[in-house]
């Protein structure tokens, strides 16, 4: 019996230091704080940002409130309406003024008589001549006015004479929108064959 007591009591001072031995890893409450503290602030962060966009959200509706209610007034700009709403199409699939080929033919007619009546073909400086006139023919084209269309002048000078020439050119042509216009000089020592195409660029 007493055998048995005096194991008893040793195993109770052993519990008891082993309890005291663990008490302070139990009863130490840091990490808990430090994950509380965490945790919280995290939680703060969440609420915060629901927050702000909740925020976004109204000021989006409001401002296409106030978009809706500027539209629906008479009397206001269009214009300044088209400017506010950066998603409404802006888009021209035709031109304004569609180019006139009788015009250009005009026009090339004008620059081409004006430098080539009376001139004589000399062949060192036609190539020269024929770049010089193709330009002026363009500025002529082009101060016409015609908005959104590429222009494209093909020029050919040679010498009158009886042989034949054939000339031709290719290209991306759209028949809706593309058109081109011609005119030929010609005298008794040279030729002029002028070309003018009007590509609308959209």
């Amino acid at each position: 019996m007493g055998s048995h007591g005096f194991g008893e009591t040793e195993r109770l001072k052993k519990c008891k230091s082993f309890q005291e031995l663990r008490a302070p890893k139990t009863q130490s409450a840091l990490p808990r704080k430090v994950w509380g503290s965490v945790l919280a602030g995290s939680e703060m962060q969440r609420q915060q940002s629901r927050l702000l966009a909740k925020r976004e959200q109204e000021k989006r509706r409001q401002d296409h409130r106030t978009v809706q209610s500027q539209r629906s007034k008479p009397g206001t700009n269009t214009s300044t309406n088209r400017l506010v709403s950066p998603t409404e199409n802006i888009y021209e699939p035709r031109p304004a003024r569609s180019f006139s080929a009788e015009e250009a033919r005009a026009a090339m007619r004008t620059v081409l008589e004006g430098r080539l009546n009376g001139a004589k073909y000399e062949p060192q400086g036609s190539a020269l001549a024929a770049v010089e006139l193709a330009e002026c023919v363009k500025k002529a084209v082009k101060a016409l006015g015609y908005e959104r269309y590429k222009i494209v002048c093909y020029l050919v000078l040679g010498a009158t004479s009886p042989s034949d020439l054939s000339c031709s050119s290719r290209a991306v042509w759209s028949p809706a929108v593309d058109t081109y216009a011609e005119f030929c000089f010609q005298n008794d020592s040279l030729f002029a064959l002028c070309l003018v195409f009007a590509s609308y660029h959209e």
